[in-house]
């Protein structure tokens, strides 16, 4: 089974945590929008897929999950889950996602081209 591909829209990462909205580049180009693009919530665990809902923004990007809320801009971002304390989040910037956290992205995904099969 082939690696899926994907390029991060948007990263936000410290030591613990990185909150990344992925568009994979390994689909056809007819598929469905909650396919191609994710939000994932990455501390640890397994990651968490974040259900979108909504989006604004202005004034700045907010974004509203299932399982929480999303407010953030060029130099960072501040997450709420359900139940969870508010986290903030450096953007990642140049250096670009850390390989850990893109070797679990990877991993997540197979497993959900799996389940689909």
């Amino acid at each position: 089974m082939p690696t899926p591909t994907f390029r991060p829209l948007f990263a936000f990462a410290d030591d613990h945590a990185a909150l990344v909205e992925i568009k994979r580049l390994d689909l056809p180009p007819d598929s469905p929008k909650d396919r191609v693009y994710h939000w994932l919530w990455l501390d640890g665990a397994s990651p968490l897929a974040l259900t979108f809902r909504a989006m604004e923004r202005e004034p700045l990007q907010y974004r509203r999950f299932a399982e929480g809320e999303l407010w953030f801009d060029a130099d960072g971002a501040d997450l709420q889950l359900k139940e969870q304390p508010r986290r903030k989040l450096p953007a990642c910037g140049e250096a670009g996602l850390a390989p850990r956290w893109q070797a679990a992205i990877a991993a997540y995904l197979v497993e959900q081209d799996a389940a689909l099969r």
